[in-house]
């Protein structure tokens, strides 16, 4: 069978008429019960303590509470449990929740979004490719000083002379995501500390542990700049990279910097090696300050390392496209540079101009993620707690996504295309899901189809870059 077309959001037209789903609109709860009762079956895998945890007959049994649990959004606890369970005799406190959730593992959601994943058996392509992104977003918690997460971040200036930047005590969670762009779906998460998080070695972690039926080529920004993630990229199986580099700044590559202001696609080949005689030897050559634990097991704190997974001299081949991009609001033109491992015969270089530009979904989904699923509204101090919201909110967006796909909404004698309001049809699926009312999935679909609105493109606004506090746990809508 064919591999689908790609949705609207993509190709920039509605998908035709004889477009059908590998799943049908009875299928998506389903699957994920399915998947969510075979959890519940093996609790004891997940529970700090097999033996007795989830072995009493309780009202909220394992396979109740991972339900309530992926079925909650940004209320307050009590209203959480309310809209769960409508029948007051039905309903536990929000101690006993909590205790439930302390008998679980964090692993068992993260378990559940593999296996929710692996239920899409025929995923969209592009080109032929699973189409695929990876970055980073915070998370901020509510404050705790004991937090592990918990650390200090700039603010903004003092009016003072020294002009000194202010600092905050703050707990966030730093989470490395990788993201499927055509089926819009979260496939991996990897937490970090913000303090000490590390993008790249996170992104090398989660390309190792990919495990798709296709090849897939990963969009990446400028912050996954790394030697040793292009050469990963070139050694793993069927993975195909396009990373962002840094042009003019202190820290990019000296070879990217010299390359002339006019669009190139050049094969280039970078010499590396994390010997310090090596280089003296070949001053062209690129060292790579990794640790060698050989001779130091501590280094001073101004020392910058870096990881490097390979031999001593090893030479990185990656393709370098210029891009030339045009600003049409100020005028001016900007310059961008992509390395890529990609055939320049299949993605020439007004294609991957076309291809870069699709990473912003990854962006646009944090957004949704966020503020419409209510992912920064935490119900606990607690970072195992935390992790476990966290993973459950990733999982309903894929189920929203998957029940969206389903979704058409006609644009004949429409001025602009029209899609699917993502917040209003995450408030209807969680309400379908929490209810009975999921056996008509019918009803359910008709209902999101009546909230759409029009997308009007080349409109840009300026991104606000500014810290965003977390939600109180004291005031929530009650």
């Amino acid at each position: 069978m064919a591999p689908m077309i790609l949705p609207s959001t993509l190709n920039g037209m509605p998908p035709p008429k004889e477009y059908i789903p590998p799943f049908g609109k009875h299928q998506v709860f389903r699957q994920l019960d399915s998947v969510t009762d075979k959890a519940a079956e093996y609790i004891n895998y997940f529970a700090y303590h097999p033996s007795k945890d989830f072995t009493r007959k309780r009202k909220m049994d394992a396979k109740t509470f991972i339900k309530t649990t992926l079925g909650m959004q940004g209320n307050c606890l009590n209203k959480e449990l309310a809209d769960a369970f409508p029948k007051f005799s039905e309903r536990m406190t929000a101690s006993a929740y909590e205790q439930q959730k302390s008998k679980v593992n964090p692993r068992l959601f993260k378990v559940i979004l593999y296996e929710f994943n692996s239920t899409l058996k025929q995923p969209a392509l592009y080109h032929g490719y699973r189409l695929l992104a990876i970055d980073g977003s915070d998370f901020a918690l509510p404050y705790d000083k004991h937090s592990p997460f918990l650390c200090n971040i700039q603010t903004r200036k003092t009016p003072s002379d020294d002009n000194k930047l202010t600092t905050k005590g703050a707990c966030l969670i730093h989470a490395n995501i990788l993201y499927d762009i055509a089926n819009c779906c979260y496939l991996d998460c990897l937490l970090q500390s913000r303090k000490g998080m590390d993008e790249r070695s996170a992104a090398v972690h989660m390309l190792q542990n990919l495990r798709l039926q296709h090849r897939y080529i990963v969009l990446m920004d400028r912050g996954y700049e790394s030697f040793n993630l292009f050469e990963h990229g070139n050694r793993l199986p069927d993975c195909n990279y396009v990373v962002r580099l840094r042009t003019k700044d202190k820290g990019a590559i000296r070879e990217i910097s010299a390359l002339p202001d006019q669009e190139c696609d050049l094969e280039m080949t970078f010499n590396i090696t994390n010997s310090a005689k090596q280089k003296k030897l070949h001053p062209e050559y690129h060292k790579i300050n990794a640790p060698n634990r050989r001779y130091k097991d501590k280094y001073s704190p101004k020392y910058r390392t870096a990881h490097w997974d390979f031999e001593c001299f090893c030479p990185v081949h990656c393709r370098i496209v210029k891009l030339k991009l045009n600003d049409p609001q100020s005028g001016s033109t900007k310059w961008e540079v992509l390395a890529t491992n990609l055939s320049s015969n299949d993605f020439p270089l007004s294609e991957m101009k076309k291809l870069y530009h699709l990473r912003w979904d990854i962006e646009s989904s944090f957004r949704k993620l966020k503020y419409d699923l209510g992912a920064v509204c935490f119900h606990s101090k607690k970072p195992a707690f935390q992790e476990i919201e966290l993973y459950s909110q990733l999982i309903m967006f894929n189920v929203v996504n998957r029940i969206i796909s389903l979704c058409r909404v006609a644009d004949a004698h429409r001025r602009w295309p029209h899609e699917i309001d993502f917040k209003e049809a995450a408030n209807v699926v969680h309400r379908y899901y929490t209810t009975s009312m999921k056996d008509d999935p019918k009803q359910m679909i008709e209902e999101i189809e009546a909230y759409h609105h029009p997308v009007r493109k080349g409109r840009k606004y300026p991104r606000p870059l500014r810290f965003q506090g977390s939600v109180s746990l004291n005031y929530r809508i009650s």
